[in-house]
């Protein structure tokens, strides 16, 4: 017993520095909690007092603004992103919606004061076991606060006043405001603002009508909006809704019964109506819009609702043109029979080689009638005009020169399966041994098919894509006529302009920069320039095209200066074809045919596309020099004073400043096709009366702006302006406690 007891008292000491030891660490670690706790408390109390300097004057906030397209000759174009919202009461909103939002977004909304401190450890363990980013453990008060007031920018400071918003939100207001607030306000997709538009948008019926289903389905989408939508990726949104649906059982919102019958239940989508907006070019802004999706992955909420200010590369005088060409091309061949009358239509592009700035764009004769871009979207076959791959190949390759002669006679070709392809010419004449200036110019079939036999059609699906062909090609024989695949109006244009700019290829480009609503760069379109053609190569290349046009297949567009191009037709008159240029300019191509397909009648590229193509250009050449002239140095103040004498000053010594403007600013009368307006110095848009100064502007006719200033009026502001309709100066909402809540015009970026 003695020596059990001296054992026990020899490890005590032992035991108690482990003890000792113990107590340390854990009073360490409660020092270390209350630090960080009072400077998180000290980090709130600053972020509060911050906060609230910035909410002195919360009646004046201003939502971020729509998105503009404007031209780079400064027309606004189209706006994009007014809101498609209609506000509903918490009280028509099923509270099985109500419930499965509150389980995907937010279970414990009921008892927290705006932010939820266990979801935030939650969602902080989930992501370090994740090791990465997924949950950001954000309240529904905390995502009202920040669409209303904040940026979407993931910073500390914006997330410390989004903290400190919410509180103040749930002092102000109660759970069942907020919730209604957030349900109206947020975004669901397809250009949906709150559940009633989204319910009305997918489901075709109001809010109140949905069942478990479809409810589950619309509370997933706000996690990922653009990506989740219906009428985008139904199978994603319907994994959504089960999560969601699973959720609710967990949370004992719904039974299993009730769980296993939304499971179910197959949605049924309304289809999407396309989203009417006025533009000025509206094909070519549709395109942008797809563009900034496609290349700068900008999401459908930024585009709409994100305030850019896109800067393109379209001029508007150039589009003017290209649109009344291509209109008057289609009638003229509609009222000759050559189309059919309901089918028939015709696409043009035109590009300046040097930067690849798209400077006009038309899809089609009408976007009223058909929104389908036919300069884009269609792949037709290009016919004739693809032989300019086919010499380009040969000459680079095979060092031909423009007089290398190849032979013009019947091709008779059977391949395994004992089928003939006998491909003839389009006059049906053969011509024995030709140039290959010649076989250009009268575009002969059989003469570029052996072109392209000796050079190999896979060099020219080579020489092709190098030039900018994205369009997916064939290695065929009949490749080499344009007789197989398909192109773009846009890609043919593009490729030419390698001719056109001393063998570059510059990528085409609708855009120039993009900018926020002040001014400040976003994104800047990078130039690319690769060189693809040797100088020796490009001179033959230009000799031949521009014989087309003095000599051959397209002599009808030889009044204009320089021109250069090549003519397509393709097999039973389906498709014709125009693309030509003038070196260091411009290059066009225009294309015309039906749109089911179904041949033409007797018609040839030259004489159907050219002389649309010879109209815009005499416009478009003419403001592309007007656009690059170098501007003339200031004349000497004398020389100017001889040439205009200063006016006599009016007699009365009361004159207004405005009259006066009114005497310096008389002109002569404006020249046919253009316009003369007063414009604001400051706003840029047109005067009033209480503008104090001014000056009159010529406009082509329809350029001119339409909008009033919105700077200057009666009080400082507020004169109503033809864009907006509103006066700028705020209108009330609902403002309770200081906070304004007004359902806001940004949305919040894919969570």
């Amino acid at each position: 017993m003695r020596n059990q007891t001296a054992t026990i008292n020899r490890g005590r000491p032992a035991l108690v520095r482990r003890h000792s030891r113990l107590r340390r660490i854990v009073l360490g670690l409660q020092i270390s909690v209350l630090l960080g706790f009072g400077i998180g408390i000290g980090g709130v109390v600053g972020g509060f007092i911050t906060v609230s300097r910035d909410l002195e004057d919360i009646s004046g906030y201003s939502p971020p603004e729509v998105t503009k397209i404007f031209s780079s000759d400064g027309i606004l174009l189209a706006t994009v992103g007014e809101e498609n919202r209609e506000f509903v009461d918490l009280k028509q909103v099923p509270k099985e919606l109500q419930d499965a939002t509150i389980a995907v977004e937010d279970s414990r909304f009921y008892d927290h004061a705006g932010i939820d401190l266990r979801g935030i450890s939650r969602a902080m363990v989930r992501n370090i076991k994740g090791g990465e980013m997924k949950e950001g453990g954000s309240t529904i008060t905390q995502q009202l606060a920040r669409n209303v007031y904040l940026t979407q920018k993931k910073t500390i400071s914006r997330k410390a006043r989004e903290a400190v918003l919410a509180v103040m939100i749930e002092r102000n207001y109660t759970k069942r405001k907020i919730l209604e607030l957030y349900l109206n306000q947020v975004y669901y997709g397809s250009s949906a603002f709150g559940v009633e538009t989204a319910s009305k948008i997918y489901f075709g019926k109001n809010v109140k009508n949905l069942n478990l289903s479809e409810c589950a389905l619309l509370a997933g989408l706000p996690k990922s909006p653009s990506y989740l939508s219906p009428h985008e990726n139904l199978e994603g949104a319907i994994r959504r809704r089960n999560v969601v649906l699973s959720r609710m059982l967990e949370l004992n919102y719904i039974t299993q019964e009730e769980y296993e019958k939304a499971r179910e239940h197959k949605p049924r989508i309304v289809p999407l109506k396309p989203t009417k907006y006025r533009s000025k070019a509206p094909y070519f802004t549709d395109y942008v819009k797809r563009y900034l999706r496609d290349n700068y992955e900008y999401g459908d909420d930024l585009i709409l609702r994100g305030g850019l200010r896109v800067h393109t590369t379209l001029n508007y005088e150039m589009q003017l043109a290209a649109q009344k060409a291509v209109t008057k091309g289609v009638q003229d061949a509609k009222k000759a029979g050559k189309i059919n009358p309901d089918k028939g239509n015709a696409a043009l592009v035109c590009i300046e080689p040097a930067n690849g700035y798209i400077r006009a764009m038309v899809g089609g004769e009408s976007y009223e009638k058909s929104e389908f871009n036919r300069a884009v979207q269609a792949k037709r076959q290009p016919g004739s005009a693809f032989k300019a791959f086919v010499y380009t190949a040969a000459v680079d390759m095979l060092g031909w020169d423009a007089s290398h002669r190849v032979l013009d006679a019947r091709i008779y070709k059977t391949d395994d399966l004992g089928r003939v392809w006998a491909p003839v010419n389009y006059d049906g004449k053969y011509r024995g041994m030709i140039s290959i200036k010649r076989a250009v110019a009268e575009s002969v079939n059989t003469a570029a098919i052996r072109t392209g036999e000796q050079v190999g059609i896979e060099n020219v699906v080579k020489y092709a894509k190098m030039m900018g062909i994205k369009s997916e090609l064939q290695p065929y024989p009949a490749l080499a006529i344009g007789g197989i695949g398909g192109v773009s109006v846009l890609e043919m244009a593009s490729a030419y302009g390698v001719f056109a700019a001393k063998g570059d290829f510059v990528e085409p480009t609708p855009i120039i920069k993009i900018t926020d609503s002040n001014g400040q760069l976003i994104d800047e379109h990078p130039t690319h320039v690769r060189h693809v053609l040797t100088e020796r190569t490009l001179k033959i290349m230009d000799e031949m095209f521009r014989s087309v046009v003095t000599s051959g297949t397209g002599r009808s567009v030889s009044v204009i200066p320089e021109a250069r191009g090549k003519t397509g037709t393709t097999n039973e008159d389906r498709d014709a074809w125009f693309v030509g240029y003038v070196p260091n300019k411009l290059v066009t191509a225009v294309w015309m045919g039906n749109d089911n397909h179904t041949p033409m009648r007797k018609v040839y590229g030259g004489t159907l596309c050219g002389p649309i193509w010879r109209e815009f250009m005499e416009t478009g050449l003419r403001v592309h020099k007007e656009t690059h002239q170098p501007k003339q140095p200031p004349k000497p103040k004398e020389q100017v004073e001889s040439q205009n004498p200063p006016r006599p000053r009016p007699e009365t010594e009361n004159t207004s400043r405005n009259e006066q403007n009114e005497v310096n600013n008389e002109q002569e009368e404006p020249s046919l096709g253009t316009v003369r307006v007063k414009i604001c110095n400051e706003s840029a848009l047109l005067a009033t009366q209480w503008c104090p100064a001014w000056h009159r502007d010529t406009f082509v006719e329809g350029t001119q702006p339409t909008g009033y200033c919105n700077i200057h009026g009666p009080r400082g502001g507020g004169q109503p302006n033809e864009e907006t309709g509103t006066t700028g100066e705020g209108e009330s909402g609902d403002n309770q406690g200081g906070l304004r809540l007004t359902p806001p015009t940004t949305i919040p970026p894919d969570r």
